[in-house]
């Protein structure tokens, strides 16, 4: 039997909103292309065949990178992601009974103890919002049409997060251990902007676009991160403008042009605040607007100063395996797309724990 209609919509919509999301460094953001543009590439002439393994995609320095190298980078990536999914929930099977047991009761009603009958209904604010923030994807249902199933839908993403949080207690109570190892890649910082102590015990590198939505996603939550762990976290920014975002190298350069003037954050924030205004004249503009000086931020970015240092940082992410923005190193291991800060905690509380 089909879905609702409803039932339907919402389902995509929580999927969506749940991804990990992240521009795509080879094919572009698939939601711009239009049925125009799809039967232009249908008609379009079959492309020459792929590079073989042995095709250097990247230079350093002498140092070739090839197609076999990254295959191989990705494919222990994804050997341990998945290795990890099956492992957490292996563990959270024994947890959920472990603690079950302790307390006289089946999984069953545990469960309902801890997280069903903790949650509410979405209130009737809840539920606007959620209308307005995703009314696009509505499929042209009305609010009233759709309130229901968003309101059942809320209430699972809240039982989720309790879900999460109750597990992650658990762990700490029964003295989970996890030995298996992810994957960690010597990543360099260069000369990069940065925030936090040199000596902070977790850095995280991010590769990231200024015009990527995603990675403007992105940036709230890792201003969350930073205030979640102050000095412990140390932030490095590399830039890493896909071909495909035609302001983005301009904007990656512009950021340089502002770190020479002091204020690299400060236009780092101001350029993810109004991704819609990167050309080049907008920056100039937007430079002035927080203190820097516009002629000499002018005849920096005009005068592509920093166009070898931008594509430095392309070059290293393509050594490093990036394929899309954000792309995430925390300690060496990596993470991509727009997460949330339990993503980001989860590494970083293994990291601290080690540490110490």
């Amino acid at each position: 039997m089909a879905l609702p209609v409803q039932r339907s919509i919402l389902v995509a919509v929580l999927v969506c909103a749940a991804a990990a999301f992240a521009c795509g460094a080879s094919a572009g953001d698939a939601a711009k292309k239009d049925d125009k543009a799809a039967k232009k590439e249908a008609a379009a002439p079959v492309p020459p065949a792929a590079p073989t393994g042995t095709t250097p995609i990247a230079m350093v320095g002498d140092k070739a990178i090839t197609l076999a190298d990254l295959a191989l980078l990705m494919l222990n990536q994804q050997e341990f992601d998945a290795r990890k999914q099956a492992l957490d929930a292996l563990i959270n099977e024994q947890l959920l009974d472990k603690e079950a047991a302790a307390r006289g009761v089946n999984r069953q009603k545990l469960m309902e103890t801890e997280v069903t009958s903790k949650v509410a209904d979405a209130t009737q604010k809840e539920i606007d919002d959620f209308y307005e923030q995703n009314k696009t994807r509505m499929g042209g249902q009305t609010k009233e049409q759709m309130a229901a199933a968003i309101n059942t839908a809320l209430k699972s993403q809240k039982q989720g997060d309790l879900q999460r949080a109750m597990l992650a207690s658990l762990r700490e109570k029964y003295a989970v251990k996890v030995m298996m190892e992810p994957p960690r890649i010597d990543v360099s910082l260069d000369d990069d902007a940065a925030k936090g102590p040199a000596k902070a015990p977790v850095t995280i590198v991010e590769f990231s676009d200024y015009q990527c939505p995603y990675c403007s996603r992105a940036e709230t939550t890792v201003q969350d991160v930073l205030k979640k762990y102050g000095d412990k976290v140390r932030l490095v920014y590399r830039d890493y403008p896909l071909p495909f975002h035609q302001n983005a190298h301009t904007a990656a350069e512009a950021s340089e042009c502002a770190k020479e003037q002091g204020k690299f954050w400060e236009m780092h924030g101001a350029m993810f605040a109004n991704q819609q205004k990167l050309a080049a004249a907008d920056l100039v503009e937007a430079a002035g607007g927080i203190g820097i000086d516009k002629e000499k931020f002018k005849t920096c970015l005009d005068s592509g100063k920093f166009k070898a240092e931008v594509d430095k940082d392309m070059q290293d992410g393509n050594k490093y395996g990036v394929t899309g923005t954000p792309t995430f190193f925390i300690n060496g291991i990596k993470i991509v797309g727009a997460r949330d800060v339990n993503s980001f905690a989860e590494i970083i509380d293994a990291e601290l724990a080690k540490s110490k």
